[in-house]
């Protein structure tokens, strides 16, 4: 790793600490580098423990803010893309929406479960 991309991904982490959904302090390895211009880096922090990503786009210098927004709005949408098209690639039928009652029989089943998987498995 350059000095160049390990300073850059300083700068971040000095302002993205801790992951916003586990608050998992993150760490360098956490960042990736997806692009890099002269003026514009295009990164993404994930976390590890939850593995929620944050895209991150590094203007230098004199680059262009709005350049840098509208390049995270397409690798925003570009990811959701190929989520979506994984998920369609897997050849899932989706399935019937969860409701209420749902909910309330995992809970119900989940305040007796004791965590035995082996004997919920063998069970069935």
């Amino acid at each position: 790793m350059d000095t160049s991309e390990t300073q850059i991904k300083r700068i971040v982490l000095d302002r993205m600490e801790r992951c916003s959904v586990c608050h998992r302090g993150f760490e360098t390895d956490d960042v990736h580098v997806l692009s890099r211009k002269s003026d514009m880096w295009m990164l993404m922090v994930s976390c590890s423990e939850c593995h929620a990503r944050n895209f991150v786009a590094a203007v230098i210098g004199d680059g262009d803010a709005e350049e840098a927004q509208l390049a995270l709005r397409r690798l925003g949408e570009e990811h959701i893309r190929s989520r979506d098209s994984i998920e369609l690639e897997a050849g899932d039928e989706p399935g019937e929406p969860v409701t209420i009652d749902d909910v309330l029989d995992m809970h119900e089943f989940l305040q007796g479960f004791d965590g035995d998987f082996q004997a919920l498995f063998r069970n069935s």
